[in-house]
């Protein structure tokens, strides 16, 4: 069922799969992960793999809702996710987000992930800009975020996991990506 994929040196980004789900749960509950991405944690293989079939029934690089699988090229194990997607709660602005397994963060990684998938997005799609939403105290994705281009505009206090939270705002617009 892949029939979506971009390659970078190390890693592969593609379409989820049935065959992803215990990497999903396994990476979903690191302790990093599920603490800055506690909306996206999956309990189980159950829970893994009706996200994956939402995940991949609404995929549209048009619209785009795009939600991808980075696997580790040599391991062949799903190792984290990265995306886009219309945010609601920001009049429709499309928001990038990625995670990593907490075993394969500071390896560099997400921003082979991320820089790749920015690229691709913008020479892809119709999208001039991405959001990104990032909380205050995540120093490391604050700092990744910046890497990739993106500029601090304001906070914003949004709906999050069941209440709300505050989060730093950033934007990128496609004529800034070098």
């Amino acid at each position: 069922m892949i029939d979506f994929c971009i390659e970078t040196p190390n890693l592969i980004l593609r379409k989820f799969s049935e065959f992803d789900t215990k990497d999903i749960v396994h990476y979903s509950q690191q302790p990093k992960v599920a603490y800055w991405m506690a909306d996206m944690v999956l309990n189980n293989e159950e829970k893994a793999l009706s996200w994956i079939s939402r995940v991949n029934k609404r995929f549209n690089s048009g619209e785009p809702f795009i939600i991808l699988a980075i696997e580790h090229k040599i391991e062949g194990i799903c190792i984290g996710v990265v995306g886009v997607i219309p945010k609601d709660e920001l009049e429709d602005e499309f928001e990038i987000f990625y995670g990593i397994s907490d075993e394969y963060q500071r390896k560099g990684y997400a921003t082979e992930a991320c820089k790749t998938f920015i690229q691709w997005v913008f020479e892809n799609t119709k999208i001039k800009s991405l959001t990104a939403m990032v909380k205050p105290e995540n120093i490391a994705s604050k700092l990744a975020i910046e890497k990739f281009g993106f500029k601090y505009f304001d906070s914003k206090v949004i709906p999050y996991n069941g209440g709300v939270c505050k989060f730093n705002y950033y934007k990128l617009y496609n004529n800034s990506v070098k």
